[in-house]
């Protein structure tokens, strides 16, 4: 064939390589997850609700593997009934650690909790935690939408890195934009290909290291923060506060858990990645945000003990044990399983210790959980 003949019959080519990529995404999402071939699965907007100045799960909510329940929690089916007598519902308030997606759908820490708990006694955990949700917008959660769901145990899994960000989170007072459903013709191959990276991990963190540069060039001189920022701490008390006192306004308990990342203190140098890859969205140094870990992890101890609530310090358990997590702070089945197991075990603590007083006390002051079969 000659050169002009060939250059004629690449686009051709190119054409029907990029369709026959498309058509087999497709099938492949049809066969796997009963996706419909016209139409695109968006993570967000199928399982996300934009509802006025809040942020909730979609009720019946389903993308892939994962299924929503009619409050667009992750858990059992529900409905705003307190559950049955003789059962304690559990709900799990958090950010994307506290959530899975793909093929692992159905393996948060949550679940394995459910799971543990099911022998000894009648537990419904629910899990109301999406990714991206700072301490504020999980207040606003729970005082406009998982307050009214029967939780009696609510579990505080916050993500101290938000308040590092270039702006501090603060509650929605006005309307947030509502979601908009992907087209039909959305590829989902090219979808597919941009959540891959098949450069060496060199190259990757050089590319951090420069975007990591430039975005502190294009601000002004002091804005990244070189040591600790007391003001964002600050915040970060002041959000955690108000969200207890929701909940146990409501009659809730919380149970406040420490952060876990991957890092140990200090870090190790095969982490170095990953800690740019934690400062790429982040106005910190890769040190301040481990500094302002150890020091959200530690208020956040405080809060309990100001308040009488429960704390359970995941980070000191998993901190630095990197075959747990997937990167910085998500983890992996075994790190949910370890997370799973150490939150039911609390819950079984605090119920048992709940029991106890009451009898001590022949009721008075104090309202067991019933858990009885």
């Amino acid at each position: 064939m000659s050169d002009r003949r060939w250059w004629r019959v690449v686009p051709f080519a190119l054409i029907a390589f990029l369709a026959g990529a498309e058509l087999a995404a497709r099938l492949d999402d049809w066969l796997r997850f009963d996706v419909s071939l016209l139409t695109t699965p968006n993570a967000t907007y199928d399982l996300i609700l934009v509802d006025s100045t809040i942020i909730r799960g979609r009720p019946f909510g389903r993308f892939l593997k994962i299924r929503l329940n009619a409050a667009g929690f992750r858990g059992a089916p529900i409905t705003p009934a307190d559950p049955p007598p003789g059962c304690l519902r559990v709900m799990v308030l958090g950010a994307s650690e506290s959530v899975v997606g793909g093929d692992a759908a159905g393996t948060e820490y949550s679940a394995f909790m459910q799971r543990a708990l099911a022998p000894h006694g009648c537990f419904d955990v629910q899990n109301a935690a999406i990714s991206a949700l700072h301490l504020a917008r999980i207040t606003s959660l729970w005082a406009a939408w998982g307050r009214h769901w029967g939780a009696r145990l609510a579990i505080v899994y916050p993500s101290p890195a938000f308040y590092l960000g270039a702006d501090p989170p603060e509650y929605q007072t006005r309307p947030l934009t509502p979601l908009v459903k992907p087209p039909w013709w959305a590829s989902r191959a090219l979808q597919r290909w941009s959540d891959q990276s098949l450069l060496p991990d060199w190259v990757t963190a050089w590319q951090l290291r420069r975007y990591i540069a430039h975005k502190r060039r294009s601000h002004w001189r002091g804005w990244e923060f070189r040591k600790l920022p007391e003001d964002r701490l600050a915040l970060y008390r002041q959000h955690l506060d108000s969200l207890v006192s929701a909940i146990q306004a409501t009659g809730a308990e919380p149970i406040l858990v420490t952060h876990a990342m991957r890092f140990s203190d200090p870090p190790a140098p095969e982490d170095e990645l990953m800690l740019l890859s934690w400062q790429r969205d982040s106005r910190a140094t890769g040190p301040v945000i481990l500094e302002f870990e150890r020091a959200a992890n530690a208020a956040l101890e405080e809060e309990g003990r100001k308040r009488g609530v429960m704390v359970v310090d995941a980070a000191a358990l998993m901190n630095g044990r990197r075959e747990w997590y997937t990167d910085f702070s998500h983890f992996t089945p075994e790190g949910r399983a370890v997370l799973g197991s150490l939150l039911a075990d609390s819950v079984r603590s605090l119920v048992s210790r709940r029991l106890a007083t009451a009898l001590s006390t022949g009721g008075r002051g104090v309202e067991p959980f019933d858990t009885a079969r």
